[in-house]
């Protein structure tokens, strides 16, 4: 059963990856995602309770070994809003994506796993995308027939 359930779950995120939308970005984007208020069973934070998300992104063309290890990733920021804006390092087609981190009173921190905008289930209601770089190669000009 447990070798079922992962067969369908790689099989659900390759589908997810091949299915991804493109977005189109100049040098950066801006990633927003709904705010975290209840933990994992769904009962509320408390009061006491920090919220903060860490945002990562890897190259879509390199791909990584494991998405859920941040030493494989390349981190872009921890912020408590429910965006952050991405500066791309060079230009390739990236993911993104995000955890969760839950400071208690006491200072311990729990994290959730990471979600990725090419995984349909951690995506909002337009579906898994990609960042993909605008073209930069300037058009032609000075056009003319050499019998001119």
């Amino acid at each position: 059963m447990k070798k079922l359930f992962l067969v369908l779950l790689l099989a659900l995120g390759i589908v997810a990856c091949v299915g991804a939308q493109m977005v189109f970005y100049q040098d950066e984007a801006t990633l927003l995602w709904d705010p975290v208020t209840t933990d994992a069973q769904g009962d509320p934070l408390l009061p006491t309770d920090v919220v903060e998300y860490e945002i990562y992104i890897y190259d879509y063309v390199e791909g990584v070994v494991d998405d859920q290890d941040v030493a494989q990733l390349t981190y872009m920021g921890t912020t408590s809003a429910t965006e952050l804006l991405i500066v791309f390092p060079y230009r390739t087609r990236w993911v993104a994506g995000g955890r969760t981190k839950v400071t208690d009173e006491g200072g311990n921190a729990d994290y959730s796993l990471l979600a990725w905008s090419t995984n349909v289930v951690d995506t909002g209601p337009d579906g898994p995308f990609l960042y993909s770089p605008l073209p930069r190669v300037p058009s032609l000009s000075g056009l003319r027939d050499s019998g001119m």
